[in-house]
């Protein structure tokens, strides 16, 4: 019989030719098993030691050929050794470890509940990925060069997603082989030849004072809770993730002022934001029958309360208001906050007050938001009357 057609598939993952007893002039047991390092059949052999009774070593000839034959039917490999063991974990199981480290590290604060939400988006498509090219429990040996640059390639090029969400997902990729280099699954970072790829500048939408008074309006009327977060997130530049964190305690009235702790802020700093004569009535309401110790925008409703919530669920209701007042796609949440600053400038205060009040990192990062009729010509260059000839 050939070796093709005695071929039988143990699992998914270990192809192998059952072991037989060879009585030659060296009795061996042989075997053919895949090598998982080349996912080529390789055979084996395992000698049967001298007995002085024939009967007596066939006998144990015979125990031996079960053995094996039952370990490969089990998913047995020889070529696992204690040595190279981790190598053979599935990614999937590595991807569910790291997953639970960062849940660990958002528990300590140390993480986002958004990077984790993300991360597990991520992981998502890999699976779907992995399932796709037929290879559902690949093993950590096998998360390769090539398999890794097809990944990045289907997410970039068959998925249809713009070059920074190809960059995100190959900082995740990244973040995920160094892990298992540094806990030795992997010897080498298969991702280490990737490198981002250019990225369009990010599309800032302006929201027109027509839609944002439907906006205001839609939520005045349907969840004054909501009015109250988006108004503080307009006025005050205050990020989703940093809204969902906030305390009744940080909101000091009295002197027209949020205090944004570094564990809540998204640039790790302590630093206060103003809040303008036009919000302090909606947020004293808001915060009328609440205690210090609450979160100011909580699970139960946006209300103040003792339940965290999850920065999804602003997303979700705001896209819910977009849908049924039949606003464009564009708006998105964030476009609140940048129709803040827009209108900060477009009203002379300035640039510095501005960066101050969104807690950019250096004012350059401020000036993206300066609009184009805000733009002026360098009166010096202008006045300069320089002639090309005479």
């Amino acid at each position: 019989m050939s070796i093709s057609k005695k071929i039988t598939k143990a699992s998914m993952f270990i192809d192998y030719v059952p072991a037989e007893l060879r009585e030659n002039k060296t009795w061996e047991i042989v075997y053919y098993c895949k090598n998982p390092f080349t996912d080529k059949l390789q055979i084996k052999r395992n000698r049967v030691r001298p007995l002085k009774s024939i009967v007596e070593r066939r006998k144990l000839a015979k125990r031996m050929v079960a053995t094996i034959n039952n370990k490969l039917q089990k998913g047995w490999t020889p070529w696992i050794t204690e040595k190279n063991a981790k190598s053979f974990h599935k990614v999937t199981d590595i991807l569910k470890q790291y997953l639970s480290k960062t849940q660990k590290e958002v528990n300590k604060n140390q993480k986002s509940e958004d990077t984790l939400r993300t991360y597990r988006s991520y992981v998502k498509i890999i699976n779907e990925y992995l399932q796709m090219i037929d290879k559902p429990s690949l093993f950590a040996i096998k998360f390769d060069i090539e398999l890794v640059t097809d990944f990045i390639d289907y997410v970039y090029h068959d998925r249809d997603n713009s070059a920074r969400t190809r960059n995100n997902y190959l900082g995740f990729l990244k973040n995920i082989t160094t892990y298992m280099v540094d806990r030795r699954y992997i010897k080498q970072d298969p991702c280490l030849h990737l490198k981002n790829i250019p990225v369009e500048p990010k599309k800032r939408v302006y929201i027109k004072e027509n839609y944002r008074n439907t906006i205001f309006e839609y939520f005045n009327e349907n969840n004054k809770n909501f009015y109250t977060l988006c108004m503080s997130c307009y006025y005050c530049l205050i990020r989703r993730t940093e809204l969902t964190k906030l305390r009744v305690g940080d909101v000091m009235l009295i002197n027209n002022v949020i205090y944004i702790e570094s564990s809540v802020a998204k640039n790790n700093k302590s630093q206060p934001v103003t809040i303008p004569d036009i919000l302090v009535p909606h947020l004293a309401k808001h915060l009328s029958k609440a205690n210090n110790s609450q979160y100011l925008f909580s699970a139960d409703n946006f209300a103040p309360g003792d339940t965290q919530l999850k920065p999804k669920k602003i997303s979700d209701t705001w896209a819910k208001m977009r849908r049924e007042a039949n606003l464009p796609p564009s708006i998105q949440w964030y476009s609140l906050k940048d129709s803040g600053i827009t209108d900060l400038l477009l009203n002379g205060v300035e640039l510095l007050r501005v960066r101050d009040q969104a807690r950019h990192h250096s004012i350059s990062q401020t000036e993206d938001y300066i609009p184009k009729e805000l733009l002026r010509a360098d009166k010096k260059i202008k006045n300069l009357g320089l002639k090309f000839n005479n």
